[in-house]
């Protein structure tokens, strides 16, 4: 992981100390700070990797976190630096892959600007006081100011009692905000400026646009999103399953899979222990399975203080297996890990929790596609009311305010999207930014990450196809064709079936497939359990944290109805994993970045 925070105050160079002791708790960072008043600014680089960068001159200051790709350039600040200058604007940033983040100090005019990546993949955080403006990575250093306000947003609360993830550019503070996706933020003159350079919008096929490409174009440019980030190849490593995305990223990398590390994580033979095993014999990779045993589960609090403290609070203990890999990180023989997240965009049927089926495909009316979004995103509250769990005023009115707010953006994207691709634009701007890269930033304590799925150049083309060949996978069996077929008769840990499976004993296999994982037969059972866990090793710590003097002090809930939902689940009767985790990891946020 890699830090970048930045002061702009006539007491910028005392303010960067104070909030440079927030980083202390990582020992293998080293700090670099640079003074050119009135703005200070600090870059923390993890492990001595390659991913932060800065270069300075008489006139401009350019602090870099991140990598950016096909640039065959020793400082990516130098060449970032030397685009500014030629173009006098930030015109270029169209043109820049990577994932990234960076701030530009101009010391002729005093004026700071910040820049994120086209998909806003690494978090910057931002806020102006009286007289000062702060940004960083992370939450916890802004957190240090004495004078910072710090109001809850409860917009941002409703949000995690929904969807799961905290939607938009909202924090759990009403003055602290996430900068945008393809943004610029210019502050002087004590104003923030807010503007785009890039939208997501632009990956999408209009209604109107009849450009088709081959799916064989679609496949050479995902193995083309693969190559574009093989560099630093001996420190990569591959986070592999049984299922379609990481197998897609294995078939790409060809023969540069031979002896890459690869790692599967699950419960003892599980079926992605099995199959991943099986791929990576194929590949040549080598392979190792972490086990989720009783004992990396029994002190849930740590493991739940670990992803709070970790993903600045927006990251919430729903399956609880990243402690196990982050005690792995830390042996690994990789510091770089491919990942698969964003896969689901080029299976839309599978796109959860936003996954496009025939009653989306045939809706065309906003309203009721609203009914069916809102449907499918209610993953914590179910069938709980709010106006019956919550005792505060504003969560409340929770359904009615995300239902207002969810039926605006659909009718304004109506206009130009298909219903299919309505869903994956959400997928794409508020899952993968909000909640996969709050898992993500837990990762990145310990490794660096690629995403080849999250590549602009395959996405464009991707979305230009008809969302029926981009539906249950097709794109992925393509590509595992292409590129690595004998990974083609390895079963899809999804369904049990081989990816060349007819429709009838698909069907079949899938059905058997499904029941063996119920029963928990050893090479069929689920990677994970969690509601089993949370019912056996986590009771005692979830009754005993919601029901604290501390906790109900707050003035969130109705106690007798949070106890009633609390027995319910752990009876049996009902399955509220993600309600319970959402509350527990909320009140241990309080507690961390509050208290």
């Amino acid at each position: 992981m890699s830090e970048l925070i930045g002061v702009y105050s006539k007491n910028s160079s005392n303010y960067l100390k104070d909030m440079i002791k927030s980083l202390q708790f990582y020992s293998d960072y080293k700090i670099y700070n640079f003074f050119s008043p009135p703005f200070s600014g600090s870059l923390a680089q993890f492990k001595n990797l390659p991913f932060i960068d800065f270069f300075e001159n008489k006139d401009y200051l350019l602090l870099f976190s991140g990598e950016l790709y096909q640039v065959d350039n020793n400082s990516f600040a130098k060449y970032i630096l030397n685009l500014f200058c030629q173009n006098k604007n930030f015109s270029f940033l169209k043109e820049l892959e990577g994932i990234f983040s960076f701030c530009l100090f101009d010391k002729k005019s005093h004026s700071l600007h910040l820049v994120s990546d086209k998909f806003g993949l690494r978090s910057i955080y931002y806020t102006l006081l009286k007289d000062t403006f702060i940004f960083s990575s992370r939450l916890r250093p802004i957190l240090l100011f004495p004078n910072l306000d710090r109001n809850l947003d409860y917009n941002a609360i409703g949000d995690l009692f929904y969807f799961g993830f905290v939607s938009g550019n909202k924090t759990l503070f009403k003055t602290i905000k996430l900068l945008p996706p393809g943004s610029i933020l210019s502050f002087s003159d004590q104003k923030i400026k807010l503007e785009k350079y890039w939208d997501s919008l632009s990956l999408f096929s209009l209604k109107y646009e009849n450009d088709k490409p081959s799916i064989k174009e679609v496949v050479t440019l995902f193995q083309q999103a693969v190559r574009k980030r093989l560099r630093e190849k001996p420190l990569l490593g591959l986070s592999l399953s049984g299922g379609l995305d990481s197998r897609s990223i294995l078939a790409a990398l060809g023969i540069q899979a031979q002896g890459m590390p690869s790692y599967t994580l699950g419960l003892p033979r599980c079926e992605d222990e099995r199959l991943s095993a099986r791929m990576a014999r194929i590949a040549g990779t080598k392979h190792q399975f972490l086990s989720i045993t009783e004992e990396s589960l029994k002190d849930f609090l740590s493991l739940a203080q670990t992803l709070v403290f970790y993903s600045d609070g927006f990251y919430y203990p729903h399956e609880s297996t990243e402690k196990v890999a982050l005690d792995y990180f830390k042996r690994a023989p990789f510091k770089i890990l491919f990942r698969g997240h964003g896969g689901e965009l080029a299976k839309a049927a599978l796109a959860f929790p936003v996954q496009v089926d025939k009653e989306v495909l045939n809706t065309k009316e906003a309203s009721f596609l609203t009914k069916i979004f809102l449907k499918k995103t209610n993953l914590v509250l179910l069938d709980l009311k709010p106006e019956e769990v919550f005792s505060s005023p504003e969560l409340k009115k929770l359904k009615t305010k995300i239902a207002e707010i969810s039926l605006s953006k659909i009718r304004n994207l109506s206009e130009n999207l298909s219903p299919g691709d309505i869903f994956l634009h959400f997928y794409l701007n508020e899952y993968i930014r909000r909640q996969a890269v709050a898992s993500l930033n837990i990762f990145r304590t310990q490794v660096e990450i690629r995403l080849p799925f999250l590549d602009e150049d395959f996405l464009k083309a991707l979305f230009k196809l008809p969302i029926r060949k981009r539906y249950k996978g097709e794109i992925h069996v393509e590509i595992v064709k292409t590129y690595m077929p004998a990974l083609i008769k390895v079963p899809n840990s999804n369904t049990g079936a081989p990816l060349d499976a007819g429709k009838w004993r698909l069907w079949f296999i899938d059905k058997f497939n499904s029941l063996l994982k119920k029963l928990s037969v050893p090479g069929f059972r689920h990677y994970t359990e969690f509601d089993k866990w949370q019912r056996k090793y986590f009771r005692e710590a979830i009754e005993k944290i919601l029901f604290e003097k501390k906790t109900l002090g707050r003035g969130l809930y109705e106690p007798s109805r949070l106890k009633e939902i609390l027995e319910s689940h752990l009876s049996g009767r009902k399955n509220y994993a993600r309600f319970l985790g959402t509350a527990v990891g909320l009140e241990l946020w309080f507690r961390e970045y509050l208290d």
